[in-house]
């Protein structure tokens, strides 16, 4: 008898510390292809939900916008362990793979071949189109939410942070009201979406690849989480960070890439992301003073350095405005621009 008991007690602990956790806690991953008729374009969508079903309560969302072009267009699975845990604190994640014909293709590569029946609409401007592809996943998101979808939660789509690696960092942004410069470098679009809270960002442009400091100044009123890895050149990487205003701005420096998060620290960052969403998407004052005060549990030493700017009037100067200034102006601007941008390629070919 006391070894059926015993057995008995065994199998329901495995049910409660294995079984449900894998049940439950782990989201549940769609993927899918969208189409937008208007553009006559495809966009690739990963969506994170609970695996458990529905809640009562609706969840706020947080889009994120991977900088794959069209090798991979999707097909590689990343972000996962920040999808899980977003999907733990209540934020449904879903991520945007864009196809981009116009990345640099090597023979004999074809599109068509890799993807067929994929189009990729008429305009083929990389910003132009991940911008439109953000907008229109928004616009999705919101008509298939009224429809008690298998599977899908029901979201809180006033409730909206954006994220964003690489080139996703600008798409992200873009949505926040950075404008958006097509291939003649002309403002194709310069508006930001008041149901976005908040937007997170991992390796933002190296600073002479990066927007210029007057547009960014033109992202207001949303809290940002700037993210990048100590390996990465972060000194180089900050200026959407000293330069975005209008709201609490968090800068973090982790051990790690470019890559940062997905392959090092991240545990780190997972931590430091769940708080900064809570804080801002679900307006929890603990979480707001955790990230304000930066204590967060590091027992690996990854927290290479932490910052925060809240609401002020004056950006962040430092010596690399001068040499900004001296690159718009001076006749000979174009050329130091030009060479800082040759010589920083040659130093990472050589690492």
């Amino acid at each position: 008898m006391m070894q059926v008991a015993k057995w008995w007690l065994m199998t329901v602990a495995l049910m409660v510390y294995v079984i449900v956790p894998l049940v439950f806690a782990e989201p549940l991953f769609l993927r899918e292809i969208w189409f937008d008729e208007a553009r006559q374009r495809h966009v690739n969508v990963k969506l994170a939900f609970p695996r458990s079903g529905p809640s009562k309560d609706a969840m706020p969302v947080l889009l994120f916008s991977a900088p794959q072009g069209w090798r991979w267009g999707g097909q590689r699975d990343s972000y996962e362990y920040l999808a899980d845990e977003m999907v733990n604190q209540g934020i449904a994640m879903v991520i945007m793979s864009h196809y981009d014909i116009t990345e640099t293709q090597g023979t004999p590569e074809k599109f068509a071949d890799i993807y067929p029946g994929i189009l990729t609409g008429s305009r083929h401007d990389h910003a132009v189109d991940r911008y439109e592809d953000g907008r229109f996943v928004l616009r999705e998101l919101t008509r298939r939410n009224g429809q008690s979808l298998p599977g899908w939660p029901k979201l809180e789509m006033e409730t909206i942070a954006v994220g964003g690696h690489s080139a996703g960092v600008l798409t992200a942004l873009h949505l926040c009201g950075l404008p958006v410069r097509d291939l003649a470098d002309e403002t194709y679009a310069a508006q930001s979406d008041p149901r976005i809270q908040a937007f997170v960002i991992f390796g933002y442009p190296m600073e002479y690849r990066g927007p210029r400091r007057g547009d960014l100044k033109r992202v207001r009123g949303v809290a940002g989480l700037h993210v990048v890895g100590s390996q990465d050149h972060p000194i180089y990487r900050n200026t959407s960070y000293r330069y975005i205003g209008g709201a609490p701005q968090y800068w973090l420096v982790a051990k790690g890439g470019h890559d940062v998060g997905d392959r090092g620290s991240r545990d780190l960052v997972r931590e430091v992301t769940s708080r900064f969403l809570r804080a801002y998407l679900f307006k929890d004052a603990s979480a707001r003073n955790f990230m304000n005060s930066g204590k967060f549990e590091d027992p690996s030493g990854d927290l290479q350095q932490y910052r925060t700017k809240l609401v002020e009037r004056w950006w962040h100067v430092d010596q690399r405005d001068f040499v900004a200034w001296v690159r718009d102006v001076l006749p000979w601007g174009k050329w130091l621009h030009n060479f800082s941008v040759s010589y920083h390629g040659g130093q990472k070919v050589k690492e």
